[in-house]
């Protein structure tokens, strides 16, 4: 037994250190190249300069401070207020770190570490999650191809992505092993870290209802009553903006005035100016008439993410599991259907994307060839180190 934990742990633990050790390299050397914080700018790369703790907070954490980043530790600094725009960012991956940074470690590097140690626990945790579903000699391919997606750098960068799929993967893994109100708490969580964790609900009500029709004498309709955790975290974070910040006001007038009202909030425009929601072949056409006008890298970029994100996503549909094709689903079409104004039409939608985590986990069994494996895992390798390049150049919008 404890010869099989070595062995289960070995690999994420080896895929998290080394994309850890990989990412900051690559951010180190990017930002030599454009220099944007006044650390970057004051103190060289090479060689090591005094003082030395100074130094590796421009080596190690400073090329991190690209946008939203600067949105969280703002909210780490002097919290949330109702009309600058930081009420649209959900509560739990800041307020995680403010206790660091109120122990004097700097606020990014604070928001940074909780992003390390969330990748370490969700590489683990899908890594497990995909041994039930592929087996462990396929689970590994399945959580490379995972954390080597190319939006998947987004985990080891000062964002909330991987603390919400940490939850995310949680709430599905014991879900599976019939524990319904840690499985509830978990989805509650990810809702308070962002606010596609309300679809949450889909794949575990699907479990739940799988259970039930297994065995219905070991099931407890009070188990029922723990989906309900997962709006409320979202209830909470609601009210908490609504009676303590005083930013929601229910707008009626119209479905995308309720939602930014009451689901993200009416100062969101102070970090994105242009951003609704259209029906997701109407974003995607206006993405590309933009496109087709402008040449923008950035849409570029977004589209070519997406379209790989559809064909691996087409590799593994008939593989999910019921519940996993509903939360994929939504998931996906409220992706294509954020539209983020004429500038850059799509921004964040592979990010958005690598939110539908289960595509990933039957990989390992839909990919059969040798050949078909080296191909998706160097395709995938190739764009992972690109866009970490371009997040820190200031290049790509994640």
């Amino acid at each position: 037994m404890g010869r099989r934990q070595d062995t289960f742990f070995a690999f994420p633990l080896t895929l998290w250190a080394g994309l850890r050790v990989f990412s900051s390299v690559i951010a180190a050397l990017a930002s030599e190249l454009r220099p944007l914080t006044v650390l970057e700018q004051r103190i060289p790369l090479w060689p090591p300069a005094r003082p030395l703790p100074l130094w590796l907070e421009r080596l190690l954490v400073a090329p991190w401070a690209r946008w939203d980043a600067l949105w969280y530790e703002r909210i780490v600094v002097s919290g949330y207020r109702p009309d600058d725009g930081t009420a649209q960012f959900h509560p739990l991956y800041p307020w995680l770190a403010v206790p660091l940074a109120r122990l004097g470690v700097p606020p990014l590097l604070a928001l940074l570490t909780v992003s390390t140690l969330a990748a370490l626990a969700l590489l683990v945790a899908f890594h497990r999650l995909a041994e039930r579903e592929v087996g462990p000699f396929r689970a590994p391919t399945s959580t490379f191809l995972f954390a080597m997606f190319p939006a998947a750098l987004i985990l080891f960068a000062p964002y909330p992505e991987g603390l919400f799929l940490l939850w995310a993967v949680l709430a599905l893994v014991w879900a599976r092993e019939g524990r319904w109100w840690a499985a509830g708490a978990a989805g509650g969580l990810a809702a308070l870290t962002r606010q596609q964790g309300v679809f949450l609900v889909l794949p575990l009500a699907w479990e739940l209802w799988e259970a039930q029709r297994r065995s219905r004498d070991e099931f407890h309709p009070a188990h029922g009553l723990s989906l309900l955790l997962v709006p409320l975290g979202y209830g909470f974070w609601t009210a908490y903006r609504l009676l303590i910040l005083r930013d929601a006001v229910p707008d009626f007038s119209s479905i995308h005035g309720l939602i930014y009202s009451l689901l993200v909030s009416p100062s969101a425009s102070r970090v994105v100016p242009v951003q609704q929601f259209l029906w997701p072949w109407e974003a995607m056409r206006r993405a590309i008439v933009h496109l087709a006008r402008t040449g923008d890298m950035d849409t570029v970029y977004d589209l070519a993410l997406a379209g790989f994100f559809l064909l691996l996503l087409a590799l593994a549909w008939r593989r999910l599991r019921g519940g996993e094709r509903w939360y994929t689903a939504a998931i996906t079409l409220v992706a294509f259907s954020y539209h983020t104004g004429p500038l850059h039409p799509y921004m964040g939608l592979p990010r958005h994307l690598l939110l539908a985590f289960p595509v990933f986990l039957p990989l390992g069994a839909g990919v059969r060839h040798r050949w078909q494996r080296l191909l998706l895992m160097t395709l995938t390798a190739a764009g992972w180190m690109w866009m970490a390049a371009l997040y820190v150049l200031h290049a790509w919008v994640p």
